[in-house]
């Protein structure tokens, strides 16, 4: 347990609609840490409010505007500690972890946490991305935008400072695919970047909205010129500059493709995943020794962002291929039917 807890008080801010199969393990995660929990339930017809209820919860109603921010905006002004959590209705805290690094909410200086989302994609694939989810409850540090929502602007404007944690919350939303979901937020970011066009983070998540859709040629012109952007941390620069390298593969641009994938990321996830692309590439080159060599390679086969059974698939298909091509009179066979080039989707 975390020494310093009795130090400060912790509230955690919820929203949620018709999420009676997930929120009560998001608030068994935090109860143990939560002096305050706050649902805003948006619309629900299902048990959402009375499971919240029923699980020590204040629960309050707000009509759904298609506007995130003032939803979670509304639960923060509910809370009445000194700092906020806000957790989703799929996701839970690590508690070990926050006991590792709860001490930083003593230090006067600090008005934000960093912290790792650790988001489960499909059964085989996982995604870490860091975000401020954890501030003091100020009145104006308040979220920003209908969609993607960020709140470290109004965290530096308010005087403080934020600083990183390994302390994680696990997401399971993405396991599953939801076309409503990418649909709403393709939506949403569509109405964010007409009012602001020249706002390179709206371009980057619609881009990435896109790319989930399957409309790569959207994807990848909203990303391409966005890929260097000082607006976009290092991660959002690597991960958009890869999307790219996949559309671009996706419609034989291959020079384009391998330009692009021209890098090295100090991150063993993202490496993994542009070799893992890079091995596309070169298959497609006709090249397959070194596509399997690249897909043997330690980032590739320790990336959450890298399906390894496809991977392992996939290197087997290539050791096939280069015997083939190894034997006298056997001619080329390599097809970039759809069904590998989706490998790299």
């Amino acid at each position: 347990m975390c020494k310093e807890r009795n130090l400060f008080s912790l509230g955690v801010a919820v929203i949620a609609r018709n999420s009676s199969a997930t929120l009560r393990r998001a608030l068994e995660s935090v109860r143990p840490v939560a002096t305050q929990i706050v649902v805003v339930d948006t619309g629900s017809t299902d048990a959402t409010p009375t499971i919240a209820t029923r699980m020590g919860a204040e629960v309050y109603f707000h009509q759904w505007t298609d506007d995130f921010s003032a939803a979670r905006n509304l639960a923060l002004a509910y809370l009445r500690t000194e700092w906020a959590l806000v957790l989703d209705t799929d996701e839970r805290l690590d508690r070990e972890s926050f006991d590792q690094y709860c001490h930083l909410l003593t230090d006067p200086t600090v008005g934000g946490v960093e912290v790792c989302l650790v988001s489960a994609l499909g059964d085989a694939t996982y995604a870490e991305h860091r975000y401020t989810r954890l501030f003091r409850c100020h009145p104006t540090i308040r979220f920003e935008g209908k969609v993607h929502e960020q709140i470290a602007g109004s965290i530096r404007a308010a005087g403080y400072t934020i600083v990183s944690s390994d302390i994680r919350i696990f997401h399971d939303g993405y396991r599953e695919v939801s076309l409503e979901k990418i649909e709403r937020n393709i939506a949403l970011l569509e109405q964010e970047l007409a009012a602001q066009p020249d706002s390179v983070w709206h371009r980057y998540h619609l881009g990435l909205a896109e790319f989930a859709r399957g409309n790569l040629e959207r994807a990848r012109h909203l990303l391409e010129p966005i890929c260097h952007s000082p607006e976009l941390s290092l991660e959002q620069q690597e991960l958009a500059t890869i999307r790219c390298a996949q559309c671009a593969l996706a419609s034989d641009d291959l020079l384009c493709a391998e330009r692009l994938l021209s890098f090295t990321s100090a991150d063993r996830h993202r490496e993994g995943l542009r070799l893992f692309v890079l091995a596309g590439v070169v298959a497609a080159q006709h090249q397959y020794h070194a596509a399997s060599t690249l897909l043997q390679m330690a980032p590739v086969c320790q990336s959450g962002l890298v399906d390894q059974e496809q991977r392992a698939l996939f290197a087997e298909r290539l050791v096939e291929l280069a015997k083939r091509r190894s034997r006298p009179f056997s001619p080329d066979a390599w097809e970039p039917t759809a069904q590998w080039r989706s490998v790299f989707r």
